[in-house]
């Protein structure tokens, strides 16, 4: 018995740990993978004939493997349940119906008590004149209570700010928000806070078309937190985030289909269609599902919970990298895989080969020809999430390495806010040090501004 186990030993650490170990071991490893894989069969065949199993036994066996399959079922769906709580990976979207919280939300909007108000061409914007649990909204629909001339007294000393809610400052005071800290850092400068709740980068997009455009200035900073990529190609937004009581909304996303990329237009083309779905969410929803990324990605994830399990656990522990080590293949260097069986808005929307990832790539390619054509100059920031940093903490590379790189190749300026969070605090890389619940606290509000202070060398 003690050799089966071994031998299982060896599998294991093969899958999991090949990687890690010394490469002058690798070919000996390798060795002992194959003499223990055909052991294993060999004894599975020799078990299965000196059990000489008759009718009776084959229905005994069935019912227990069914019956340790369903146990297996029902550990795996909890564990899936409590984990998508922690980590996005495994969020469960019903695409039939809203949740609750969802429900409340699109009933809020109607009501008009929500701190978001509808927008056509957007999706939605900050509602002016607004407050709640220390947000406030202007009425120039900036975050704050700061009114600020159209038309900068000094060009050169105004920035605009576009993004989401780590640009919005979500989670602290109006005067723990980035944008409030680079008033501070540099006394005379005008940070305009255009930063919207729940929004992605085809929203930053169109966010400064319609409302930042016109307040000149010379520097555009456009915030990308990590979780924007999904966001970029998403129709409505419960289908990323199922249970946002704020924006549970429709909005324009950016498409790549066949190779064609385009902006697609919000989907809700009257508040009154709000009406409808809280009145057929089944049928609104179903249409919504056929515009959405998970559509024209021609992607379809995994629904059992054992096999959603089995591939998170895969992915958590490199087996694809540990897998082509092991047979002495080419590791492709990107630190996520892409395949057409994944779930569409996992990790697999880093990957170059994604349509998600190309309609990404091609939105900041537009922003910055704006921008640039507007005459000013634009920076983007790179906004980690606490998982980025647990993930830089345990040495692992950014997922989203592959799009610095798109960047780089175009040559823009940009950084990585998580490089220099690294760079400050080597070792000591917490998320606890650097968020309050999921969005940065003030003092890491202070460092972000400080460090687009020095990407612009802001006199």
């Amino acid at each position: 018995m003690w050799l089966i186990w071994g031998a299982v030993a060896v599998i294991l650490a093969s899958l999991f740990y090949f990687d890690r170990l010394p490469s002058a071991i690798w070919w000996p490893m390798r060795g002992l993978f194959v003499v223990a894989a055909v052991f294993l069969v060999v004894a599975l065949v020799r078990a299965i004939i000196a059990a000489r199993l008759d009718g009776k036994k084959v229905i005994f066996s069935l019912i227990l493997i069914a019956f340790m399959y369903g146990t297996l079922h029902l550990m795996c769906l909890v564990w899936v349940k409590l984990m998508s709580a922690k980590d996005d990976a495994l969020t469960t979207v019903d695409t039939s119906k809203l949740t609750e919280k969802s429900r409340r939300g699109v009933q809020a909007q109607l009501s008009g008590d929500s701190p978001v108000i509808y927008d056509r061409e957007i999706g939605w914007v900050h509602r002016a004149g607004y407050s709640w649990k220390g947000h406030s909204i202007g009425a120039q629909g900036l975050r704050g209570t700061k009114t600020y001339p159209e038309a900068p007294a000094d060009p050169d000393k105004r920035l605009i700010c576009v993004g989401d809610s780590f640009t919005f400052g979500y989670e602290v005071t109006d005067d723990q928000a980035y944008p409030f800290h680079g008033e501070q850092l540099r006394p005379g400068t005008e940070w305009l806070n255009l930063g919207i709740c729940g929004a992605g980068l085809t929203q930053a997009l169109l966010q400064y078309r319609k409302n930042g455009r016109k307040f000149g200035g010379k520097y555009v900073v456009i915030g990308f937190m990590t979780n924007n990529n999904k966001r970029t190609v998403n129709c409505f937004r419960p289908f990323v985030s199922p249970d946002d009581p704020m924006t549970p909304l429709t909005q324009p996303f950016a498409k790549m289909a066949d190779g064609k990329f385009s902006l697609e237009p919000n989907p809700y083309q009257s508040l009154t269609d709000y009406e409808k779905l809280l009145a057929d969410e089944a049928g609104e929803i179903g249409r919504l599902y056929q515009l959405d990324y998970f559509t024209w990605s021609h992607q379809q994830g995994a629904k059992n919970p054992v096999v959603r399990t089995l591939r998170y656990i895969a992915d958590k522990r490199d087996m694809d990298r540990n897998w082509d080590r092991l047979w002495n293949r080419s590791v492709d260097d990107a630190p996520v895989k892409f395949r057409p069986g994944d779930d569409p808005y996992g990790v697999s929307l880093w990957h170059p080969r994604s349509p998600g990832f190309q309609a990404n790539a091609a939105v900041f390619d537009l922003i910055v020809a704006e921008v640039v054509a507007d005459g000013r100059v634009p920076l983007i920031v790179f906004l980690p999430s606490a998982q980025d940093v647990e993930d830089r903490a345990k040495g692992k590379p950014a997922k989203h390495g592959a799009m610095l790189q798109h960047l780089q190749r175009q040559g823009y300026r940009y950084f990585d806010f998580l490089d220099s969070l690294a760079a400050r605090y080597p070792g000591d890389l917490k998320k606890e040090k650097f968020y309050v619940n999921t969005h940065f606290n003030g003092e890491t509000n202070r460092l972000l501004a400080e460090e687009i202070v020095k990407a612009l060398d802001l006199p």
